[in-house]
Order: structure tokens, then C-alpha cells, then sequence
């Protein structure tokens, strides 16, 4: 297991919770397809790099590329994917972070082991960058003493 440089590009529908509660359950569901259809879109068509890993958190979409194995530069990545998504009617935050990770070649990044009735999915060796990610994307949220304290969606 080697530790490497590398960046994190997480894309989050900023307003998932407006969406889902303010809609119709068919409608939602419809706009869910939506979103995760243009994330991967963005992913297939238009190239970050080589060894690009990606998780689809269901509200979110988290990219992650070494340092030194992008193709494109992961802030114009970010605007391209995050414009996609807002052509499209979402709300989008997007954050661009950097920082170690951990690789091991050896093995998978993401796994399904079955605990008893529960299933562990792995989705990553440690990662300086995706815990940069969600950190932002918890900051951008107001908080339940202070409706004007989050950052809003953006990139």
C-alpha cells in the first residue's frame, strides 16, 4: 500500500431534501434517475484522467484522480460536470480538494463483506481529499441555529 498525492471532486444535490419532500414520490424518483444520469454522463464525456475513481453516494457524486494522472484540470472538470447537472435543473454544490490517500493495487478499492444481516461496503482505502469533500459539503449547509451560516450550492 502506497500514500500519494491525489484530488477530490465531490458533486452534491444541494437541495435533495426540497426535491424529495416536495414532490410526489414517482416525480422524485424520476428526478433521482436524473441527477445520476448526468453525473455519469459527465464522467463518460469528458475525461479527468487515468485511474479515475468514482462513488455514487445516491445525494452525491464523489471523483477521485492522483495527482499527476489528470488529463484535465479537476477545477474545470468540476465546472463542466457541476454545469452539466445545473443545465439540468439541480442545485449543485461542488468541491475541489486535495490532499494523501492510500492505493493498494492489490486489492479493489470498494467491497461487499456480509457481517451477519448486515452488508459492509468499503468504498476506499483512507483518503485525505474525500474526507476534504464532505467537510465542505457540510459547511455548505446552513445549520438548525442559523439559516444563514451554510456557503449555498457553488463550486
Amino acid at each position: 500500500m502506497i500514500d500519494e498525492n491525489a484530488f477530490g471532486i465531490l458533486l452534491s444535490w444541494f437541495s435533495i431534501e426540497d426535491d424529495e419532500y416536495g414532490r410526489e414520490r414517482a416525480e422524485f424518483v424520476s428526478r433521482l434517475a436524473q441527477f445520476r444520469a448526468g453525473a455519469r454522463a459527465a464522467i463518460r464525456e469528458i475525461p479527468l484522467g487515468k485511474g479515475v475513481r468514482a462513488v455514487d453516494m445516491g445525494h452525491a457524486l464523489y471523483v477521485e484522480v492522483g495527482d499527476g494522472d489528470q488529463t484535465e484540470s479537476p477545477f474545470s472538470w468540476a465546472k463542466k460536470a457541476r454545469g452539466r447537472l445545473t443545465e439540468l435543473g439541480f442545485d449543485v454544490f461542488a468541491a475541489v480538494t486535495h490532499g494523501g490517500r492510500w492505493v493498494d493495487d492489490a486489492e479493489s478499492p470498494s467491497s461487499v463483506e456480509h457481517l451477519g444481516d448486515a452488508g459492509l461496503t468499503t468504498v476506499s482505502p483512507p483518503s485525505e481529499p474525500f474526507r476534504r469533500a464532505l467537510y465542505a459539503d457540510a459547511a455548505s449547509h446552513p445549520s438548525e441555529d442559523d439559516a444563514e451560516d451554510g456557503w449555498g450550492p457553488g463550486l
